[in-house]
């Protein structure tokens, strides 16, 4: 599971076509906020192309907070999978799609 998008700037200064990106961390924590009680915090790391093993350097890192209700929200199978659909519903990662 992982997503692809062109990012047509980097912070190396160049464009990357079908950049691969993977979630390397999902945590759920629990909140003060009796509204929001859970909050996932997703990482995601972007690479050049998909890595070959896990030494290959990450070319961009996102992070994302969202509350827990939205991810079960999204239809999938598994919390990850979720995950996923939910990260590709985000403004910067508009025009991705799944591989």
């Amino acid at each position: 599971m992982a997503i692809q998008k062109d990012l047509s700037n980097s912070q190396y200064g160049v464009p990357f076509t079908g950049a691969y990106f993977r979630i390397v961390t999902a945590s759920v924590s629990r909140t003060r906020d009796a509204d929001n009680r859970h909050s996932v915090m997703i990482d995601v790391a972007g690479y050049a192309t998909a890595p070959q093993d896990d030494d290959t350097r990450d070319i961009e890192f996102r992070r994302y907070h969202c509350p827990l209700a939205e991810v079960e929200a999204k239809e999938d199978s598994s919390f990850v999978a979720k995950c996923y659909a939910w990260v590709m519903a985000q403004d910067d990662m508009a025009g991705s799609t799944g591989v």
